[in-house]
Protein backbone atom coordinates (compact mmCIF):
# COMPACT_ATOMS: atom_id res chain seq x y z
CA UNK A 1 0.00 0.00 0.00
CA UNK A 2 2.76 2.42 0.95
CA UNK A 3 4.60 1.57 -2.28
CA UNK A 4 1.47 2.29 -4.32
CA UNK A 5 1.07 5.68 -2.64
CA UNK A 6 4.76 6.45 -3.23
CA UNK A 7 4.53 5.48 -6.91
CA UNK A 8 1.37 7.59 -7.29
CA UNK A 9 3.08 10.65 -5.78
CA UNK A 10 6.11 10.19 -8.03
CA UNK A 11 3.85 9.91 -11.07
CA UNK A 12 1.94 13.04 -10.08
CA UNK A 13 5.17 15.01 -9.58
CA UNK A 14 6.49 13.82 -12.93
CA UNK A 15 3.25 14.79 -14.66
CA UNK A 16 3.28 18.20 -12.95
CA UNK A 17 6.88 18.77 -14.03
CA UNK A 18 6.09 17.83 -17.62
CA UNK A 19 3.06 20.14 -17.64
CA UNK A 20 5.07 23.02 -16.19
CA UNK A 21 7.65 22.61 -18.94
CA UNK A 22 4.93 22.82 -21.61
CA UNK A 23 2.73 25.47 -20.03
CA UNK A 24 3.77 29.12 -20.58
CA UNK A 25 3.33 30.13 -16.93
CA UNK A 26 5.62 32.65 -15.25
CA UNK A 27 6.07 32.89 -11.49
CA UNK A 28 7.15 36.38 -10.46
CA UNK A 29 7.33 38.56 -7.41
CA UNK A 30 8.69 41.58 -5.62
CA UNK A 31 9.78 42.12 -2.03
CA UNK A 32 10.12 45.67 -0.70
CA UNK A 33 11.00 46.07 2.97
CA UNK A 34 11.89 49.29 4.76
CA UNK A 35 12.95 50.67 8.12
CA UNK A 36 11.11 53.90 8.89
CA UNK A 37 11.08 56.53 11.63
CA UNK A 38 8.58 59.36 11.80
CA UNK A 39 7.08 61.75 14.33
CA UNK A 40 3.53 62.64 15.41
CA UNK A 41 2.05 59.14 15.22
CA UNK A 42 -0.99 58.60 17.44
CA UNK A 43 -0.33 56.38 20.45
CA UNK A 44 -3.96 55.32 20.88
CA UNK A 45 -4.30 57.20 24.18
CA UNK A 46 -6.45 60.24 23.50
CA UNK A 47 -4.67 62.55 21.08
CA UNK A 48 -1.22 61.71 22.43
CA UNK A 49 1.47 61.29 19.78
CA UNK A 50 5.04 60.05 19.63
CA UNK A 51 7.84 58.96 17.33
CA UNK A 52 7.31 55.59 15.65
CA UNK A 53 10.27 53.54 14.46
CA UNK A 54 10.28 50.06 12.99
CA UNK A 55 10.15 47.71 10.02
CA UNK A 56 7.42 48.66 7.56
CA UNK A 57 6.12 47.84 4.14
CA UNK A 58 8.40 49.29 1.51
CA UNK A 59 7.96 52.95 0.64
CA UNK A 60 7.98 52.30 -3.11
CA UNK A 61 6.18 49.04 -3.90
CA UNK A 62 3.76 46.58 -2.39
CA UNK A 63 5.34 43.14 -1.93
CA UNK A 64 3.72 40.48 -4.11
CA UNK A 65 3.75 36.99 -5.58
CA UNK A 66 2.08 36.28 -8.91
CA UNK A 67 1.44 33.77 -11.66
CA UNK A 68 0.85 34.84 -15.23
CA UNK A 69 0.73 33.20 -18.62
CA UNK A 70 -0.53 33.33 -22.16
CA UNK A 71 -1.47 31.00 -24.99
CA UNK A 72 -1.41 31.74 -28.71
CA UNK A 73 -4.80 30.97 -30.24
CA UNK A 74 -3.69 31.78 -33.77
CA UNK A 75 -4.71 34.59 -36.06
CA UNK A 76 -2.95 37.19 -33.94
CA UNK A 77 -5.08 36.37 -30.88
CA UNK A 78 -3.87 35.10 -27.52
CA UNK A 79 -5.47 34.40 -24.16
CA UNK A 80 -3.71 35.80 -21.08
CA UNK A 81 -4.16 35.56 -17.33
CA UNK A 82 -2.58 37.04 -14.22
CA UNK A 83 -3.29 36.27 -10.57
CA UNK A 84 -1.30 38.24 -7.99
CA UNK A 85 -1.36 38.21 -4.21
CA UNK A 86 -0.16 41.00 -1.94
CA UNK A 87 2.13 40.27 1.01
CA UNK A 88 2.71 42.19 4.23
CA UNK A 89 6.43 41.59 4.45
CA UNK A 90 6.99 42.40 8.14
CA UNK A 91 4.52 39.78 9.42
CA UNK A 92 3.87 37.47 6.47
CA UNK A 93 0.12 38.06 6.20
CA UNK A 94 -1.93 38.80 3.09
CA UNK A 95 -2.39 42.40 2.00
CA UNK A 96 -5.45 43.91 0.25
CA UNK A 97 -8.14 43.14 2.84
CA UNK A 98 -6.91 39.55 3.09
CA UNK A 99 -8.09 38.65 -0.42
CA UNK A 100 -6.05 35.70 -1.70
CA UNK A 101 -5.27 37.35 -5.03
CA UNK A 102 -6.11 40.85 -3.91
CA UNK A 103 -3.73 42.73 -6.19
CA UNK A 104 -5.27 41.33 -9.36
CA UNK A 105 -6.96 38.24 -10.74
CA UNK A 106 -8.06 38.39 -14.36
CA UNK A 107 -8.23 36.58 -17.68
CA UNK A 108 -8.29 38.26 -21.06
CA UNK A 109 -7.93 38.21 -24.82
CA UNK A 110 -5.38 40.15 -26.87
CA UNK A 111 -5.52 40.79 -30.59
CA UNK A 112 -3.08 42.93 -32.55
CA UNK A 113 -5.90 44.59 -34.47
CA UNK A 114 -8.92 44.52 -32.14
CA UNK A 115 -7.15 45.38 -28.90
CA UNK A 116 -7.20 43.87 -25.42
CA UNK A 117 -10.13 42.83 -23.20
CA UNK A 118 -9.70 41.75 -19.56
CA UNK A 119 -12.19 40.46 -16.97
CA UNK A 120 -11.75 40.07 -13.21
CA UNK A 121 -10.27 42.02 -10.31
CA UNK A 122 -7.99 44.69 -11.77
CA UNK A 123 -6.35 48.04 -11.21
CA UNK A 124 -8.75 50.92 -11.64
CA UNK A 125 -8.18 52.97 -14.77
CA UNK A 126 -7.29 56.04 -12.70
CA UNK A 127 -4.50 54.05 -11.03
CA UNK A 128 -3.25 52.82 -14.41
CA UNK A 129 -3.09 56.39 -15.70
CA UNK A 130 -1.75 58.30 -12.70
CA UNK A 131 1.02 55.84 -11.85
CA UNK A 132 2.60 56.86 -15.18
CA UNK A 133 2.80 60.52 -14.09
CA UNK A 134 3.50 60.19 -10.37
CA UNK A 135 7.23 60.68 -9.58
CA UNK A 136 7.41 57.31 -7.80
CA UNK A 137 4.61 55.56 -9.66
CA UNK A 138 2.18 56.05 -6.72
CA UNK A 139 4.19 54.97 -3.69
CA UNK A 140 3.38 52.41 -1.03
CA UNK A 141 3.69 54.21 2.31
CA UNK A 142 0.81 56.22 3.75
CA UNK A 143 2.63 59.51 3.36
CA UNK A 144 3.62 59.16 -0.31
CA UNK A 145 0.46 57.57 -1.73
CA UNK A 146 -2.56 59.15 0.01
CA UNK A 147 -3.97 60.41 -3.29
CA UNK A 148 -4.93 56.88 -4.37
CA UNK A 149 -7.78 56.83 -1.81
CA UNK A 150 -9.42 59.63 -3.78
CA UNK A 151 -9.89 57.60 -6.97
CA UNK A 152 -9.58 53.99 -5.79
CA UNK A 153 -6.93 51.36 -6.38
CA UNK A 154 -8.44 48.06 -7.50
CA UNK A 155 -11.94 46.96 -8.44
CA UNK A 156 -13.69 43.58 -8.35
CA UNK A 157 -16.05 42.48 -11.16
CA UNK A 158 -14.31 44.63 -13.75
CA UNK A 159 -14.04 44.67 -17.53
CA UNK A 160 -11.28 46.71 -19.17
CA UNK A 161 -10.70 47.31 -22.86
CA UNK A 162 -7.72 49.04 -24.46
CA UNK A 163 -6.52 49.66 -28.00
CA UNK A 164 -3.98 51.87 -29.77
CA UNK A 165 -3.94 53.72 -33.06
CA UNK A 166 -0.50 55.14 -33.72
CA UNK A 167 0.42 57.49 -30.85
CA UNK A 168 -3.14 57.45 -29.43
CA UNK A 169 -4.34 54.89 -26.88
CA UNK A 170 -7.91 54.52 -25.59
CA UNK A 171 -8.85 52.63 -22.42
CA UNK A 172 -12.28 51.89 -20.94
CA UNK A 173 -13.25 50.44 -17.55
CA UNK A 174 -16.64 49.08 -16.51
CA UNK A 175 -17.12 47.67 -13.02
CA UNK A 176 -20.42 45.86 -12.51
CA UNK A 177 -22.33 46.59 -9.34
CA UNK A 178 -24.16 43.28 -9.12
CA UNK A 179 -27.18 44.83 -7.38
CA UNK A 180 -30.47 43.14 -8.24
CA UNK A 181 -32.85 45.46 -10.04
CA UNK A 182 -30.25 48.16 -10.75
CA UNK A 183 -27.72 48.70 -13.52
CA UNK A 184 -26.03 51.63 -11.78
CA UNK A 185 -25.68 50.86 -8.04
CA UNK A 186 -22.12 49.83 -7.18
CA UNK A 187 -20.79 50.51 -10.68
CA UNK A 188 -17.70 52.36 -11.82
CA UNK A 189 -17.09 53.47 -15.39
CA UNK A 190 -14.05 55.26 -16.70
CA UNK A 191 -12.51 56.45 -19.95
CA UNK A 192 -8.91 57.49 -20.60
CA UNK A 193 -7.08 58.74 -23.68
CA UNK A 194 -3.29 58.87 -23.97
CA UNK A 195 -1.08 60.50 -26.57
CA UNK A 196 2.55 59.40 -26.54
CA UNK A 197 5.25 60.24 -29.03
CA UNK A 198 9.00 60.39 -28.53
CA UNK A 199 9.85 61.92 -25.14
CA UNK A 200 6.33 63.29 -24.53
CA UNK A 201 3.24 61.63 -23.07
CA UNK A 202 -0.11 63.04 -21.92
CA UNK A 203 -3.37 61.49 -20.71
CA UNK A 204 -6.88 62.61 -19.78
CA UNK A 205 -9.28 60.68 -17.54
CA UNK A 206 -12.98 60.69 -16.62
CA UNK A 207 -14.29 58.28 -13.94
CA UNK A 208 -17.65 57.83 -12.18
CA UNK A 209 -18.53 55.57 -9.22
CA UNK A 210 -22.01 55.05 -7.73
CA UNK A 211 -22.60 53.75 -4.21
CA UNK A 212 -25.46 51.69 -2.74
CA UNK A 213 -27.61 54.82 -2.28
CA UNK A 214 -26.95 56.21 -5.77
CA UNK A 215 -24.49 58.78 -4.42
CA UNK A 216 -21.78 59.52 -6.97
CA UNK A 217 -18.03 60.12 -7.05
CA UNK A 218 -16.77 61.97 -10.13
CA UNK A 219 -13.06 62.14 -10.98
CA UNK A 220 -11.62 64.08 -13.92
CA UNK A 221 -8.02 64.99 -14.61
CA UNK A 222 -4.90 64.80 -16.72
CA UNK A 223 -1.24 63.83 -16.53
CA UNK A 224 1.87 64.49 -18.58
CA UNK A 225 5.57 63.64 -18.71
CA UNK A 226 8.54 64.83 -20.72
CA UNK A 227 11.99 63.25 -20.96
CA UNK A 228 15.06 65.42 -21.53
CA UNK A 229 18.25 63.35 -21.53
CA UNK A 230 18.63 61.79 -18.06
CA UNK A 231 15.80 63.91 -16.63
CA UNK A 232 12.07 63.16 -16.57
CA UNK A 233 9.57 65.89 -15.70
CA UNK A 234 6.13 64.81 -14.42
CA UNK A 235 2.89 66.65 -13.70
CA UNK A 236 -0.68 65.57 -13.03
CA UNK A 237 -3.92 67.06 -11.75
CA UNK A 238 -7.39 65.78 -10.89
CA UNK A 239 -10.54 66.81 -9.09
CA UNK A 240 -12.61 64.31 -7.12
CA UNK A 241 -16.16 65.31 -6.18
CA UNK A 242 -18.07 63.15 -3.68
CA UNK A 243 -21.78 63.58 -3.19
CA UNK A 244 -22.98 64.23 0.33
CA UNK A 245 -23.10 60.88 2.12
CA UNK A 246 -21.14 58.97 -0.53
CA UNK A 247 -19.91 55.69 1.02
CA UNK A 248 -18.31 52.41 0.04
CA UNK A 249 -19.26 49.08 1.59
CA UNK A 250 -17.00 47.44 4.15
CA UNK A 251 -14.11 45.35 2.87
CA UNK A 252 -14.98 41.72 2.04
CA UNK A 253 -18.69 42.47 2.52
CA UNK A 254 -19.59 41.98 -1.13
CA UNK A 255 -21.36 45.34 -1.05
CA UNK A 256 -21.12 48.28 -3.41
CA UNK A 257 -17.55 49.48 -4.06
CA UNK A 258 -16.08 47.16 -1.42
CA UNK A 259 -12.35 46.34 -1.69
CA UNK A 260 -11.57 49.49 -3.69
CA UNK A 261 -9.65 51.54 -1.05
CA UNK A 262 -11.92 54.48 -1.93
CA UNK A 263 -12.39 57.27 0.60
CA UNK A 264 -16.00 58.02 1.50
CA UNK A 265 -17.92 61.14 2.46
CA UNK A 266 -20.29 59.58 4.99
CA UNK A 267 -21.74 61.93 7.59
CA UNK A 268 -21.15 64.98 5.43
CA UNK A 269 -24.26 66.81 4.21
CA UNK A 270 -22.24 68.70 1.58
CA UNK A 271 -20.48 67.61 -1.59
CA UNK A 272 -16.76 67.30 -0.90
CA UNK A 273 -14.25 68.38 -3.56
CA UNK A 274 -10.57 67.43 -3.61
CA UNK A 275 -8.33 69.26 -6.10
CA UNK A 276 -4.95 67.57 -6.30
CA UNK A 277 -1.72 68.60 -8.04
CA UNK A 278 1.34 66.35 -8.22
CA UNK A 279 4.68 67.40 -9.70
CA UNK A 280 8.10 65.82 -9.73
CA UNK A 281 11.45 65.29 -11.33
CA UNK A 282 13.53 62.15 -11.84
CA UNK A 283 17.23 62.41 -12.62
CA UNK A 284 19.21 59.32 -13.69
CA UNK A 285 22.86 60.34 -14.24
CA UNK A 286 24.10 56.73 -14.38
CA UNK A 287 22.42 53.34 -14.95
CA UNK A 288 22.62 52.57 -11.23
CA UNK A 289 21.63 55.89 -9.61
CA UNK A 290 18.23 57.62 -9.63
CA UNK A 291 17.34 60.83 -7.78
CA UNK A 292 13.68 61.83 -7.41
CA UNK A 293 11.87 64.75 -5.84
CA UNK A 294 8.09 65.03 -5.67
CA UNK A 295 5.35 67.21 -4.26
CA UNK A 296 1.60 66.65 -4.06
CA UNK A 297 -1.05 68.91 -2.58
CA UNK A 298 -4.81 68.58 -2.08
CA UNK A 299 -7.04 71.62 -1.65
CA UNK A 300 -10.22 70.38 0.01
CA UNK A 301 -13.58 72.16 -0.14
CA UNK A 302 -16.52 71.21 2.13
CA UNK A 303 -14.71 68.57 4.14
CA UNK A 304 -17.53 68.73 6.70
CA UNK A 305 -21.19 69.67 6.99
CA UNK A 306 -20.16 73.10 8.27
CA UNK A 307 -18.43 73.87 4.98
CA UNK A 308 -14.86 73.78 6.28
CA UNK A 309 -11.97 73.71 3.85
CA UNK A 310 -8.46 72.39 4.35
CA UNK A 311 -5.26 71.28 2.74
CA UNK A 312 -2.97 68.23 2.72
CA UNK A 313 0.52 68.47 1.21
CA UNK A 314 3.47 66.08 1.01
CA UNK A 315 6.98 66.64 -0.34
CA UNK A 316 9.66 63.97 -0.57
CA UNK A 317 13.15 63.22 -1.83
CA UNK A 318 14.34 59.77 -2.89
CA UNK A 319 17.74 58.28 -3.76
CA UNK A 320 17.92 54.82 -5.37
CA UNK A 321 21.02 52.71 -5.94
CA UNK A 322 20.69 49.61 -8.13
CA UNK A 323 23.09 46.86 -7.11
CA UNK A 324 21.79 44.74 -10.00
CA UNK A 325 18.94 45.08 -12.49
CA UNK A 326 16.66 43.36 -9.97
CA UNK A 327 17.81 44.69 -6.60
CA UNK A 328 18.08 48.21 -5.24
CA UNK A 329 18.74 50.04 -1.99
CA UNK A 330 17.00 53.35 -1.35
CA UNK A 331 16.69 56.19 1.11
CA UNK A 332 13.79 58.61 1.40
CA UNK A 333 12.77 61.63 3.44
CA UNK A 334 9.20 62.96 3.44
CA UNK A 335 7.33 65.86 5.02
CA UNK A 336 3.53 66.02 5.27
CA UNK A 337 1.53 69.04 6.42
CA UNK A 338 -2.21 69.45 7.03
CA UNK A 339 -4.15 72.64 7.65
CA UNK A 340 -7.66 73.99 8.12
CA UNK A 341 -10.48 71.49 8.29
CA UNK A 342 -8.19 68.57 7.50
CA UNK A 343 -6.83 68.74 11.05
CA UNK A 344 -10.30 68.30 12.52
CA UNK A 345 -13.35 69.12 10.42
CA UNK A 346 -15.95 68.66 13.15
CA UNK A 347 -17.44 65.53 11.58
CA UNK A 348 -14.72 63.05 12.43
CA UNK A 349 -11.72 63.78 14.62
CA UNK A 350 -8.56 63.90 12.53
CA UNK A 351 -10.36 63.25 9.26
CA UNK A 352 -7.00 63.04 7.58
CA UNK A 353 -7.34 59.46 8.84
CA UNK A 354 -9.24 59.02 5.59
CA UNK A 355 -5.98 59.63 3.77
CA UNK A 356 -4.49 56.17 4.34
CA UNK A 357 -4.21 56.57 8.13
CA UNK A 358 -2.08 59.72 8.27
CA UNK A 359 -3.37 60.51 11.76
CA UNK A 360 -1.45 63.31 13.49
CA UNK A 361 -3.34 63.56 16.78
CA UNK A 362 -4.24 67.20 16.25
CA UNK A 363 -0.75 68.15 15.07
CA UNK A 364 -0.18 69.71 11.68
CA UNK A 365 2.89 67.97 10.26
CA UNK A 366 4.99 64.82 10.11
CA UNK A 367 8.58 64.21 9.05
CA UNK A 368 9.70 60.71 8.15
CA UNK A 369 12.94 58.96 7.20
CA UNK A 370 13.03 55.62 5.37
CA UNK A 371 15.75 53.24 4.19
CA UNK A 372 14.80 50.14 2.27
CA UNK A 373 15.68 47.29 -0.05
CA UNK A 374 13.65 46.06 -2.99
CA UNK A 375 14.29 42.93 -5.03
CA UNK A 376 12.34 41.45 -7.93
CA UNK A 377 12.19 37.91 -9.24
Amino acid sequence: MKKNVLFTLIAMLAASSAFAQQSPVTVYGLIDAAFRSGNNYETGVGNAVGTQTGLNQGALHGSRLGFKGDEDLGGGTSVVFDVEMGLVIYNGTSDQQGQLFGRQAYVGLKNKEWGELYAGRQNGLAFDIYKNYDPIGVGNSNEDSWEDTLWGLRFDNTLKYKNSWGPVKAEVQYTAGGAAGSTTIGTTDALALTYATGPFSASVLDQHSTDANSKVLNVVGFGSSFVVGPTTLLLDYFTAKRDAGFAKAASLSGGSLANTSLMGNAGNTLQRTDSVWTAGLMFKPTPVMVYTVGYMTDNVTNDSSTGNSGKVSTGYGLVEYYVTKRTEFYGMVDYTKVSGGEIDNGTQTNTVLQFSDIALGGNTSRTGFTVGICTKF
